[in-house]
């Protein structure tokens, strides 16, 4: 262990960590924050109440919001006026929410126009804007995700590779990963971070494992709700910082090694001090991703100073030194807080800077960020947009395919997916790999072509190509020579080749061998969770959860005179109203899959015999099993770009969206639909949008 020479607690105290404290405005001494309004509901009057919104109240809700026994107890009637509204923004939020998701009205009922959807949002927006809830924010702070810290101490300390084990990483290998060419090649040696039994060593010895982020319902490992710090969490980083760097390897690895923490030519104390101030001043500012000032470089320099008079090792006082950085809030905690508007003289390049980074590469700016963040070039549209290019031919890029695109999808599960033994013994035959690894990189394969190759997004819907091994192949029941074009080696499990599928019900994500065995049960499959999936993932609509007390799908229709089929159980299920409000979404949703069996294998029929009715409704416009269902998705893909567009800005956000954000989403929309759908467009209109260069909401 290293030695400090303080204890821990004075140390963070000297250096002015504030644990467990109100978000504060940090970085310049002030709370106010520049906000400009987003564009198309300026000047709306406050009396729009009696034009737009009252009279949706009368066609669509007070039939059963309103009174003594109003539904839900929400007595809608009582807000008949815009001062009772802004008496009580936070109901109608959940109004607004509920309408917008199509929860409500119920679909017995009358149903509203989309443009009187989108007027009625309109006014809210207008709503909080007038009431002042979008301005003088104090921004929230968050600390460094599980894999933002790993990646920023990498990149942070010049090492060549990955020095913890990262549970998230889903392939060894990335050397077919080339995005400066913008393609993707035929064949891939994936070598799974699941399947590769001689696991490699660590880069470093001696190091711990970095604490595990909380889950987040409907979000993603970035969103600040789950991202204090504790005084316990500041103990558990100042130990691993220490692993890292008392261990005895890193002098190898580590590419600052011998500028940073060896003394070079220099000799006595002063000579020592002043090689350690130049380091320093270089090194700070990478750390804590902003510029500094004179005091904070003079605390780090005097914290260098008495433990190089205590040790008497250059060496050891710059390990120390380090290891006081890496528990620092100004390197624990992103600072992204951007500019408002597109100026020269932008509030803060640097923020805007880290937050481009972590967006995209989910570590710190490079040195060329940096720089141009210094220069001024990103308060520029053309300086944001020249860097974000740059960025997406980098291999660093991957992290958005990793970390954004297998949190999107939801499949992390399916690595361990466990389908009953008895009932599907085939699942286990293999001894060298289950098929839910190959799904898990089949899937991955998949995004990070549409990514590189700036495919149209629509092909998440459904595409007539993927990526799948000799393994895949069999158990898609499909003919290697006739998909690859010859008959790959069983054994070879780590060789995936790009295919052309030779049917209709497969390609895309919502067939994909991942998705269908990951909203399975483990003995048969489950309509109300692939309809859940497709709801919160293809839709951004996720499904609240179900209410308390609910009977269990097996208890229903228990006196029927003769077995139900599942799709008659659900039926029973829905005749409850406070399910029947969901499940009348979900379940046509699920049923569109039901062909495809617990563990993704097609099927014509039921393992009894009995048809599988996959027939549903969106749009307007039937269906009948799943090659249907994603035509018609494709034919009508607004609400698959919204979606789309939605979850990937909360990514980048680091937050949940809100109904003020809808105008600005709305914009980038029709930003990507302009631009043929391309993957470019959605990354390139969220970093130029208003909602990425302003401060975080609180």
């Amino acid at each position: 262990m290293l030695h400090l020479p303080v204890p821990l607690k004075l140390t963070l105290a000297i250096f002015g960590v504030l644990i467990c404290v109100a978000p504060v405005a940090w970085w310049n001494g002030t709370s106010e924050w520049p906000v400009s309004k987003p564009p198309g509901v300026e000047n709306a009057a406050t009396d729009d109440f009696d034009e737009i919104t009252r009279p949706f109240l009368e066609n669509y809700c007070l039939n059963c919001h309103s009174g003594d026994d109003a539904e839900a107890d929400l007595d809608l009637a009582s807000f008949d006026s815009q001062v009772a509204v802004n008496a009580d923004l936070e109901t109608w939020a959940e109004v607004i929410e509920a309408i917008d998701d199509q929860y409500m009205p119920p679909s017995d009922e009358a149903q509203p126009e989309t443009a009187e959807v989108d007027r009625l949002k309109d006014w809210y927006q207008q709503t909080l804007s007038d009431s002042g809830r979008t301005e003088n924010l104090v921004p929230w702070m968050r600390r460094l995700n599980r894999i933002e810290y790993e990646n920023t101490v990498r990149d942070l300390l010049r090492i060549d590779g990955d020095i913890f084990t990262n549970p998230g990483k889903v392939l060894l290998v990335d050397d077919y990963f080339q995005p400066a060419t913008g393609r993707m090649p035929r064949y891939v040696l994936a070598i799974s971070h699941f399947s590769y039994i001689p696991k490699r060593p660590p880069l470093l010895d001696g190091v711990g494992d970095v604490p595990v982020d909380p889950p987040v319902e409907h979000g993603f490992s970035n969103d600040y709700t789950g991202l204090s710090l504790s005084p316990m969490q500041v103990e558990r980083y100042f130990e691993l910082a220490n692993s890292i760097l008392d261990s005895p390897n890193l002098e190898y690895i580590c590419d600052l090694w011998e500028s940073m923490f060896l003394p070079g030519d220099t000799t006595g104390y002063d000579q020592q001090v002043a090689r350690a101030r130049a380091r320093l001043v270089l090194f700070l500012p990478r750390a804590f991703r902003r510029s500094i000032n004179a005091e904070e470089l003079d605390r780090f320099v005097k914290l260098f100073g008495a433990e190089l008079r205590t040790t008497g090792s250059y060496t050891v006082a710059m390990k120390s030194t380090v290891a006081a950085v890496l528990v620092s809030p100004s390197f624990l905690f992103r600072r992204d807080f951007a500019a408002d508007s597109f100026n020269e003289h932008s509030v803060d390049q640097f923020a805007l800077a880290s937050r481009l980074s972590y967006f995209l590469w989910a570590t710190m700016p490079d040195d060329e960020l940096f720089q141009a963040a210094r220069e001024g070039r990103l308060g520029t549209r053309e300086g944001l947009l020249q860097q974000t290019r740059r960025m997406v031919q980098d291999k660093r890029i991957k992290s958005l395919s990793t970390d954004f695109g297998m949190q999107w999808l939801k499949v992390s599960s399916v690595t361990s997916a466990r389908p009953d033994r008895d009932i599907y013994p085939h699942y286990y035959e293999s001894t060298q790999t289950n098929p839910g690894v190959s799904m898990m990189i089949e899937q991955l394969l998949f995004f990070e072509t549409i990514m590189i190759e700036d495919r149209d997004i629509l092909e998440f819907v459904d595409a007539d190509w993927s990526y799948l091994n000799r393994h895949l192949m069999d158990w898609y029941g499909l003919n290697p020579r006739q998909v690859a074009g010859y008959t790959p080696d069983r054994a070879n499990f780590e060789d995936f080749f790009r295919i052309r599928w030779p049917n209709k019900h497969r390609g895309g994500v919502i067939t994909s061998g991942a998705t269908l065995l990951s909203t399975s049960a483990t003995y048969r499959t489950s309509p109300v969770y692939r309809g859940a999936w497709v709801m919160g993932v293809i839709f951004n609509q996720p499904p609240p959860p179900p209410p308390a007390a609910v009977p269990t799908l097996e208890e229903a229709g228990q006196d029927a005179p003769q077995p139900l089929n599942l799709r008659e159980k659900l039926a029973v299920h829905r005749e409850d109203a406070t399910c029947a409000v969901c499940h009348d979404r979900m379940d046509p949703l699920g049923f569109a899959l039901e062909k495809f069996d617990p563990v993704a294998r097609f099927r014509g029929q039921y393992e009894d015999g009995s048809e599988i009715d996959c027939r549903g409704e969106i749009y307007d416009e039937a269906y009948d099993g799943a090659a249907q269902f994603k035509a018609v998705i494709s034919r009508n893909p607004d609400q698959f770009i919204t979606g789309f567009v939605e979850h990937m800005l909360k990514y980048a956000l680091g937050r949940q969206l809100e109904i003020a954000d809808e105008t600005d989403i709305r914009h980038i929309v029709e930003t990507v639909i302009n631009r043929d759908r391309r993957f470019s467009a959605v990354v390139e209109g969220i970093v130029t949008s208003d909602l990425f260069r302003s401060p975080p909401n609180q």
